[in-house]
């Protein structure tokens, strides 16, 4: 989907995990979490990336979900 300058992706490609991490690892929720850990969560969970034209990616949402019946929003 794209609209006004951004996009916004479900796609596993689309999610740059280094940006991803960059926030996190200074959320109060998180921080100082190991890239290798939000490797391992983007790659287990869905996943959704905003990216800004010509600046990369500058949002990010994780959804944990059984995929039928249970969905937590976090990360975002």
């Amino acid at each position: 989907m794209r609209r006004g300058g951004y996009r916004l992706s479900c796609a596993p490609a689309d999610v740059d995990a280094v940006a991803a991490h960059a926030f996190l690892t200074r959320a109060y929720w998180c921080e100082g979490i190991p890239l290798a850990t939000v490797q391992r969560a983007i790659a287990h969970s869905l996943c959704i990336a905003l990216h800004a034209d010509g600046e990369g990616q500058v949002g990010f949402a994780r959804v944990v979900t059984d995929r039928a019946t249970f969905a937590y929003l976090c990360d975002v």
